[in-house]
């Protein structure tokens, strides 16, 4: 007999099928590194990325979009889809959720830092140009502010977060993505910005990190989980993928991917009882 856990490690031996994946932006470079791994072990499987913000990705779903997994930025986003019904069915759009993941923000810079940024007061210098996300339906954006806030304070400045924030590079008429960021400092546009630090290492080297402590960073209220909705087409592969993100070899791409694993994985709802604890 196999194993739930060896069982996890190997093909499926069926054939899995298309899975659609709908992913919080800040999860790309990971989904990017674990949709290969996953079909390595499952030879019938392919796997459909789609990315955008969480809340966007919630509305899609809400208004008839389907998927297989939905991956987003906060466990609080598919709470709120426990308690939404499907039109179609009358069924609630998601019963359950693992919480695999986590993240953190961090201070991205030109290649080089040239103008020698290392703290969050360096960003209020007037020969900084710095770049925030500033999206409406955004988590990153509240959670930008909140950094700052924590950081300007940890600095004994405070009073510098909104000076950050006010002089950030801003066009009200175009909301800005955590990939807007990224690219705005990669193409020398801006000197530097605040995004999730696994978008910051998907650059691989692009870009320069700066990273804080704990207790500024935000790492304790940035939680990634996965469901499968009820309306998913393929709901077997959606558990497999579930599943995977849980094994040791997608907890090491995680977190080679700027994403540490929470282990053990936090559930809540109806977990299918096949996926590994």
């Amino acid at each position: 007999m196999i194993d739930n856990d060896s069982a996890s490690e190997i093909s499926t031996g069926r054939d899995v099928g298309v899975i659609e994946v709908f992913h919080a932006d800040s999860l790309a470079g990971p989904m990017a590194k674990l949709k290969p791994a996953f079909e390595a072990k499952n030879k019938k499987a392919s796997i459909n990325l789609s990315s955008g913000t969480s809340k966007q990705l919630a509305e899609r779903i809400l208004k008839g979009d389907t998927c297989d997994v939905f991956a987003s930025s906060s466990p609080a986003v598919i709470e709120d889809l426990m308690k939404e019904t499907l039109v179609a069915s009358g069924q609630t759009v998601a019963s359950w959720y693992v919480v695999f993941s986590a993240n953190e923000m961090v201070v991205v810079v030109e290649k080089g830092n040239a103008l020698g940024i290392h703290h969050v007061e360096d960003l209020a210098k007037p020969n900084v140009k710095f770049v925030r996300v500033t999206g409406d339906k955004d988590l990153a954006t509240d959670r930008t502010i909140e950094f700052l806030n924590r950081a300007s304070t940890l600095e004994g400045k405070p009073e510098l977060a909104q000076t950050i924030i006010s002089n950030s590079i801003f066009d009200p008429s175009k909301p800005t993505s955590v990939s807007d960021v990224v690219h705005a400092v990669r193409e020398g546009r801006a000197n530097a910005g605040v995004v999730y630090y696994s978008a910051a290492v998907a650059t691989e080297g692009l870009v320069g990190i700066i990273r804080f402590p704990a207790s500024t960073n935000m790492s304790e209220a940035i939680r990634n989980a996965a469901s499968v909705p009820s309306n998913a087409k393929n709901q077997n592969g959606g558990i497999d993928f579930v599943n995977f993100l849980l094994t040791p070899e997608a907890q090491n791409i995680l977190k080679a991917t700027g994403q540490p694993p929470v282990v053990p994985a936090i559930r809540r709802g109806d977990v299918p009882p096949n996926i590994r604890n």
